[in-house]
């Protein structure tokens, strides 16, 4: 009884258990590995190149931050100088001769501006006028050509108008197709109106004709700028003298309260 137990209990525990060297071998899967590497340098890749933007402001802000404190530590160590009765005395010289001395002067330069550019075509007798803002004072320069397409125009006459006064344009001698010009010196700037008469000649096409205007505008004078250098030793000149009156006026209280 018991031998019989004992063959059914070894051949139940080797069928449950065979040989390892019996079992077919599992694959093993050398792509997996890899293609976590990659996904994993990717992702840190993406997470640095999403991080640097970040990275780069914060710097430039320190870097501006940086600045600022320099430049305040400029001033400061500036202003504590000038409180010292020799860098007053040498603000104060320093601002006298940029003042009083001799220096050269500057001032922006402003080009001439077109205030109208104007092609018409006429058809039969027209009149015309054209408004244009001048900005300031100083000379307008108006040109009135006649294109002479298909033929001269019979009559064209042109001036200018400002409130009640008005002037006229004159021939220009020497010219390939007939040409009037103007030069007009202004006081003030304003709105002025160009009229133009004119009528066209008559050719085989019909009864027409060109012309075109350009008014051109230059300032009277530029502006001048004082130099920096000047405003620069004037304003540590008038610091170091605000430093002095204030530094008389703390000792003679002290004075006052040492006597008291």
């Amino acid at each position: 009884m018991s031998s019989v137990t004992l063959a059914a209990d070894n051949t139940a525990i080797e069928g449950r258990y065979p040989d390892a060297a019996a079992q077919p071998a599992s694959p093993v899967r050398h792509g997996a590995p890899v293609l976590r590497r990659v996904q994993g340098v990717a992702a840190g890749v993406f997470f640095l190149a999403m991080r640097i933007p970040l990275h780069v402001g914060v710097l430039l802000f320190a870097a501006l931050v940086s600045l600022a404190g320099v430049t305040l530590y400029l001033i400061q160590a500036i202003a504590l100088r000038l409180t010292r009765p020799a860098g007053t005395v040498a603000a104060a010289a320093l601002a006298l001769v940029s003042i009083a001395g001799p220096r050269q002067a500057k001032a922006d330069t402003v080009g001439d501006t077109s205030l109208l550019q104007q092609t018409t075509l006429v058809f039969s007798q027209q009149t015309n006028l054209y408004s244009f803002d001048a900005p300031s004072a100083g000379t307008l320069s108006v040109s009135l050509q006649d294109w002479a397409f298909p033929v001269d125009l019979q009559q064209l006459t042109a001036s200018i108008l400002f409130q009640d006064q008005s002037w006229s344009l004159t021939p220009v001698a020497g010219s390939q197709n007939p040409e009037w010009a103007l030069s007009l010196p202004i006081s003030s700037g304003g709105l002025f109106d160009a009229f133009v008469a004119a009528e066209a000649g008559t050719s085989t096409f019909g009864q027409f004709g060109a012309y075109s205007m350009s008014i051109d505008f230059a300032p009277a004078s530029t502006v001048p700028l004082p130099p920096a250098i000047d405003l620069l030793l004037g304003g540590i000149g008038l610091l170091g003298a605000v430093s002095l009156l204030e530094r008389i006026s703390q000792r003679r209280n002290t004075d006052v309260i040492s006597l008291a």
